[in-house]
């Protein structure tokens, strides 16, 4: 008979008998070969002493997608083998998709009634638990119940959730320079290429790109083998921006941990589809998610929204993390959030909604934090306060939220909502932000923008910029960009320096009159109006030499003949942000308050 014909013929008990008499027994788990365990110390001695504890049933190791429960289970086990103490059958259920399956592999356990193992003890081993997780759960009580020497571990995602279960949460590897996350990606990199990583550069990105890992062992991993020939610092930058460079990985990995994808997606099936939505609306966070965020990018009542993030960390797809306020945060994983925004860039009209939600909770936020805070953040002095005025747990507040509003001003200025651009970067570059210094560019470039785009509704946010910009170039002693700064922000007001916060006044006066711009006269006759403008550009031309740089003078002509920041850049062929830097040196050298100031001149030279 063909091999074909043999595997189709039904098998007898006569068969089974003979199988067991003629095949070897399956190799033990602590047999299988594996890379040795790094790190873990902590979590091994904490298994095996609860292995060895009186009363144990059921052990059950949980933690998210490539946590490492598997590895450390294995290693548990193989050490309490190895004292004798115990048999152990280890069975895994990652193929397993039918529930029949399952119970016909625990029924076999004890298909010929409950024996004792001559050891005293058996452990069972059953790992990659999740797609049926139910059938798991029927069975092992079955199992506990007839054979009351078993003890069961099991290896999931989701825990069983009967009542005699012990669930031992899995975290990540230990972070830092000396972190075993680190030693485990040193590991994992190929020989061929690990002299690259023993600079100290080197080092120090390998470390960054652990902590962008949140230390997820199985992250770690495909990350480690795409050195070669990428840089560690290139592959930090990929890794950052959610890409995970696709490389071959070795023969013997389950598929399920060939790649991200191929990782999160394997456990989907036992997933509501309503969970798999939320989690894609939620990959447009940064940081991490409270409840009221959670709600407002679902769109859904708070009550239903709470049910769908207690399944999420049941499941192991998000952690919950102390919200500094006696609650609760939730956090979702470098690894999950990579895979669940790239389904999410799948439907484009999906993703702009998540997106315009997560900024619109990210301007919530900073409106919050203008009315309890100081005002500074809002074109006040971005020092005020600094020893007794400022609110730490707010600080702490905008902090956490950083990477959320980094992410929010990307999506707005790629939107052209300029204004709220800098209602969040006046937020990022107040009192209570991690700094100003390096937000002074963005601040700069998003007022024009907003006055020139945003027509009345971006002056107040562009002259609250200016006036912080003042106090940042005061601050680094750069007086004149402060004054230009300051003199900018009085024009926008439209109603001169009394409109400006104190603390600007105190500045515009530390500044002397260089830095205040000209009297508004009283309205004129319309008769007298072109006469009067041409007196004042007449008096304010400069001579010919003023120092403009040939780039300068190509800048300033552009703006005299109209046209806009934006329409420079693409004129000239440079970035806009060079145009707003040659274009306030041009305004500092010919002393002018604003753009149309310099039109002016340059209308009364070519006249």
């Amino acid at each position: 008979m063909s091999q074909t014909g043999r595997n189709r013929r039904e098998h007898t008990a006569a068969d089974t008998e003979e199988a067991r008499s003629t095949e070897p027994d399956p190799a033990p788990v602590w047999a299988i070969p594996a890379p040795p365990l790094i790190g873990r110390e902590d979590e091994l001695r904490c298994v095996t002493e609860l292995l060895a504890a009186p009363g144990l049933r059921l052990l059950t190791l949980c933690g998210p997608a490539g946590i490492g429960k598997s590895a450390l289970a294995h290693a548990a086990l193989a050490a309490t083998a190895a004292g004798g103490r115990s048999a152990v059958v280890a069975l895994d259920l990652a193929e397993v998709r039918e529930p029949a399956m399952v119970d016909s592999t625990l029924r076999a356990l004890t298909a010929e009634g409950p024996r004792r193992p001559e050891s005293g003890r058996q452990l069972v081993f059953l790992d990659n638990c999740d797609p049926v997780i139910d059938a798991v759960a029927e069975g092992v009580l079955r199992l506990l119940a007839v054979a009351p020497w078993t003890v069961v571990v099991c290896a999931s995602r989701t825990p069983l959730d009967v009542y005699a279960e012990r669930i031992l949460p899995v975290g990540p590897l230990r972070l830092g320079p000396e972190g075993d996350a680190v030693r485990l990606f040193t590991d994992r990199v190929s020989p061929y290429y690990r002299h690259g990583i023993t600079g100290a550069p080197e080092r120090a990105a390998v470390a960054r790109i652990c902590e962008v890992l949140d230390g997820v062992p199985l992250a770690i991993e495909i990350a480690a083998e795409a050195v070669g020939p990428l840089s560690p610092a290139e592959l930090e930058g990929r890794l950052r921006r959610g890409e995970y460079p696709a490389r071959g990985r070795l023969r013997d990995l389950a598929e399920r941990h060939r790649s991200v994808g191929h990782a999160l997606s394997w456990g989907e099936s036992a997933q509501r589809e309503e969970d798999i939505a939320l989690l894609k609306r939620l990959s447009v966070c940064e940081s991490h998610i409270d409840l009221d965020t959670a709600g407002q990018l679902s769109g859904i009542g708070r009550e239903e929204i709470a049910g769908g993030l207690r399944r999420l960390v049941h499941q192991g797809l998000l952690t919950s993390v102390d919200n500094g306020l006696g609650g609760y945060s939730f956090a979702m994983t470098h690894m999950a959030r990579s895979h669940y925004r790239q389904e999410l860039e799948r439907d484009p009209a999906a993703l702009a909604m998540a997106r315009a939600r997560h900024a619109g909770v990210c301007l919530a936020f900073a409106e919050r934090v203008g009315r309890t805070g100081t005002g500074a953040g809002f074109g006040g002095d971005p020092n005020a306060g600094a020893e007794d005025g400022r609110d730490a747990r707010r600080a702490a507040a905008i902090a956490r939220r950083l990477p959320d509003l980094r992410a929010a001003v990307r999506h707005l200025r790629q939107a052209g909502r300029y204004a709220d651009v800098l209602r969040l970067l006046l937020v990022m570059a107040g009192p209570d932000g991690p700094g100003g210094v390096e937000y002074t560019a963005q601040l700069e470039e998003s007022a024009e923008r907003a006055v020139e785009d945003g027509g009345a509704e971006g002056r107040g946010p562009a002259a609250a910029a200016l006036l912080t910009l003042a106090h940042l170039a005061a601050r680094t002693g750069d007086p004149q960009r402060a004054g230009a700064a300051l003199r900018r922000a009085i024009a926008l007001s439209g109603h001169g320096e009394r409109t400006i916060p104190h603390g600007a006044r105190e500045l515009l006066a530390a500044l002397g009159d260089g830095a205040r711009p000209a009297p508004v006269p009283p309205p004129e006759p319309p008769a007298r109006a072109t006469e009067t403008v041409t007196a004042t550009t007449t008096a304010t031309a400069p001579p010919h030499d003023a120092g403009l740089t040939p780039r300068q003078h190509e800048v300033a002509q552009l703006v005299a003949e109209g046209l806009t920041n934006r329409q420079i850049s693409r004129e000239l062929e440079i970035s806009e942000w060079t145009v707003v830097n040659h274009l306030r040196e041009v305004m500092r050298k010919l002393g002018c308050p604003s753009r149309v100031h310099v039109a002016r001149i340059l209308g009364q030279r070519a006249g």
